[in-house]
């Protein structure tokens, strides 16, 4: 490893002890990727269904769509807030691995910021011309349609920088972003993963949004009531597909990382096995939501979605550390300062 480029770790210590570092990056991860899942996929549930109703002259399905947008504008702000503590964290705790894999990528990097501002004019233009533009459908609709389309970009940004991190070994092989779309492992099969993850949440939000409405008024408009229906079943059948999702990202490790996850490693493959129960588990409780309109499954389902969460945020920790646990032992991260090691 004498040879990988690799930089010694920044001299001053980590300012906490490691594992409380990594306990604040799960929590603060598994925070603002709620709210970027809940962002990309109400954004996307608006431009659908708005396009669903141009096509079929519906109303309805306007006042649906209508209503996803209302809800997307309010969490792209608390996403951006509350990404900025684990972006943070991880510069801290992988500062040889996050800062190198950040340059490898350059100004798309940079990009990342007028992209944003750029992606929340849109979203304001396409919320508040909702009215006023009922007569301009299509080019409403295009508003709508360029925001989504950022908002769908910025992750596979990240999800590059991310990856690339894992692979020191490779990082003389290329640089720039757009090769290494296509260099890099892992990285189609993460964005799929997220893609489809951010639709099942943005759809069991949709869900518990209004079952907790009409829990709290008593009844819903009838759009309304259509929407959480109509969230329930994206989220059980996105969720289905998901599972598949996952087995892909799974085979797409190396072999002596995935095989941790199958067997050879206690703690990483009971955290899988837990994983796939409760989400087949959420399944069932989601069928009961979407075409039973049970408030019980709501509860349930609401107890089970946050197990779930936590698990897969723990699982992502663990596939980091893994992967970067050989390099450690020669590039040492500074835990404490120089003087106290003397």
């Amino acid at each position: 490893m004498n040879n990988l480029p690799i930089s010694p770790d920044n001299a001053l210590p980590i300012p906490a002890p490691l594992g409380l570092m990594e306990l604040f990056i799960i929590l603060t991860f598994i925070i603002h990727i709620l709210f970027v899942n809940f962002t990309v996929s109400l954004v996307t549930g608006a431009v659908g269904l708005e396009i669903a109703g141009k096509i079929k002259k519906s109303a309805f399905l306007d006042k649906m769509a209508k209503s996803c947008s209302f809800h997307a504008s309010i969490h792209k702000s608390i996403a951006v807030v509350m990404g900025v503590a684990p972006l943070l964290i991880i510069s801290v705790i992988y500062t040889q691995y996050f800062y190198s894999s950040t340059i490898l990528i350059g100004k798309i990097w940079i990009s990342v910021i007028p992209l944003l501002i750029i992606a929340f004019l849109l979203l304001y233009l396409y919320k508040f011309t909702w009215d006023k533009w009922q007569n301009k459908k299509a080019l409403h609709i295009l508003v709508g349609f360029a925001a989504m389309l950022i908002l769908l970009y910025i992750p596979l940004i990240f999800i590059v920088n991310i990856t690339s991190m894992l692979y020191p070994d490779k990082w003389g092989e290329v640089q720039g972003f757009f090769p290494s779309l296509l260099y890099y492992p892992q990285i189609w099969q993460r964005y799929l993963h997220f893609i489809l993850a951010s639709l099942a949440t943005g759809g069991f939000y949709v869900f518990l949004f209004y079952a907790y409405k009409s829990r709290k008024k008593g009844s819903l408009e009838d759009y309304e009531q259509s929407l959480k229906l109509f969230g329930a079943k994206v989220s059980l059948w996105i969720t289905v597909v998901q599972l598949i999702a996952g087995f892909i990202l799974l085979f797409a490790f190396k072999p002596e990382v995935r095989m941790l996850f199958m067997g050879e490693d206690l703690l990483l493959t009971t955290l899988l096995m837990l994983s796939i129960v409760l989400t087949i588990i959420l399944c069932v409780f989601l069928f009961l939501a979407g075409y039973k309109d049970s408030f019980k499954s709501f509860v349930l389902s609401a107890a089970v979605f946050v197990l779930i969460v936590g698990i897969m945020g723990w699982i992502r920790h663990e596939v980091r550390e893994t992967y970067l646990s050989p390099y450690f032992d020669e590039f040492p991260r500074t835990e404490q300062s120089l003087e106290l090691e003397k």
